[in-house]
């Protein structure tokens, strides 16, 4: 908001909206709700700007989930920053808690409200469901850090959001007679946002949405419904554009350079004060996507799921991962952050492939074949400068490595 150029009121109203938020939350603990990580999935992009919804209703179905702040790309648009009510599935839950019945009604009363659990706005999913940690859960829209009922979309106007900011760090923070201090705290700041929005991204390649409905409440769905094929794949492409691309991170160039701790007496760490670039970006990479995507969890569910819908394979995903992460650059140099990507997927995907691995028959198969597909190519690749060179003569020997195991 400060780099937007956002009054003082608006910050302002921002951390009261927060401030508000977070009482609720933990007043409704105190009232014995559970935390709801899919109460954030109520409304659509289009609406969690429209402030005649979310100060009818809220901003999510619960004050009881861990919401991304809705700060809005086109800034004339600004709605909530934070639910500021009760949503509807709060008042659904005290109402179950704590309503009173006369004698001999309150069994047919309380079936009477469980029986409304289908509503879209009621919907559930706590702390055991959520996605929030690589390989965690199976449905999606239960996860932490996400807005919106379609939170690819969401997340595409965060990563531009963030990507527009990048370029007023510098310029907004130094600061005379100040160090850089806050300039990397506010740096830190972005990349915590990119990464909630790849957390959440990445959990629909291989997810399930679930559906907890009894039988007599005739929901319209089956218990489990894999995420759709369309939906995996658009998933797969933002990342790639977003995460995986070699001008993914074009945007922060001018801002390292500038990345310096405030030196206070003797804190400087041993291994150097610069900001360590590469580990955070490669953290990004592969700490959010790759970890999860190939995840043995994960890829074996994306089998299973072949099973009853899912038309998305382990090989199409390793495929696809394959096209992000190496085509752009095939015939050419490599930068530096696509060598660590590119590299820590050799790694991840050789480990797959090894005897101990409690990776599935089939995931390993398509493991072995994307190593070899992927060989033949970097074997043909072209590559210019020496940096490259030794890259992909690195690779190739750790696939080597791999398949010669015995």
């Amino acid at each position: 908001l400060e780099m937007t150029g956002a009054s003082d009121t608006e910050i302002k109203e921002m951390h009261k909206q927060f401030l508000t938020y977070l009482i609720m939350h933990e007043m409704g603990h105190t009232l014995g709700l559970n935390h709801n990580m899919k109460a954030s999935n109520m409304l659509s992009p289009a609406e969690v700007h429209n402030t005649s919804i979310t100060r009818s209703i809220g901003l999510m179905g619960s004050v009881m989930d861990y919401p991304s702040i809705n700060v809005a790309l086109d800034r004339t648009k600004q709605g909530d920053y934070y639910t500021t009510k009760a949503g509807p599935y709060d008042l659904w839950a005290i109402e179950y808690g704590y309503r009173q019945f006369a004698p001999g009604e309150e069994e047919a009363g309380l079936t009477k409200i469980l029986s409304r659990s289908h509503d879209p706005k009621l919907t559930f999913g706590n702390d055991g469901d959520d996605m929030r940690a690589p390989g965690k859960g199976m449905d999606p829209r239960v996860n932490v850090n996400d807005m919106s009922n379609d939170p690819i979309t969401y997340a595409e106007d965060r990563f531009k959001l963030v990507n527009n900011l990048m370029g007023k760090l510098v310029q907004k923070y130094t600061k005379p007679g100040q160090s850089y201090a806050e300039l990397r705290n506010r740096y830190g700041n972005l990349n915590a946002q990119r990464r909630d929005m790849i957390n959440a991204v990445s959990r629909f390649v291989g997810g399930v949405y679930v559906d907890r409905s009894f039988p007599e409440q005739h929901s319209g769905t089956k218990p489990y419904t894999p995420v759709p094929m369309a939906t995996q794949k658009r998933a797969m492409d933002l990342l790639s554009k977003y995460v995986f691309a070699p001008n993914a991170f074009d945007a922060d160039a001018p801002v390292f350079p500038y990345l310096q701790m405030q030196r206070r007496g003797y804190n400087q760490p041993s291994i150097g004060e610069d900001y360590k670039i590469t580990a955070n970006l490669t953290n990004l990479q592969v700490g959010g996507t790759l970890a999860h995507i190939l995840n043995p969890s994960t890829l074996q569910r994306i089998t299973n799921t072949r099973l009853y819908g899912n038309s998305y394979s382990v090989a199409d995903v390793m495929n696809d991962l394959v096209k992000g992460i190496f085509d752009a650059d095939i015939n050419g140099n490599v930068n530096v952050y696509r060598q660590y990507l590119q590299t820590s997927f050799v790694r991840g995907t050789a480990q797959l492939t090894a005897d101990n691995s409690p990776l599935d028959n089939v995931s390993r198969a398509a493991a072995l074949y994307t190593l070899k597909k992927l060989r033949t190519r970097l074997s043909a690749a072209v590559s210019g400068n020496e940096e490259t060179k030794a890259h992909r003569t690195n690779m190739i020997f750790l696939i080597d490595k791999t398949l010669k195991a015995d």
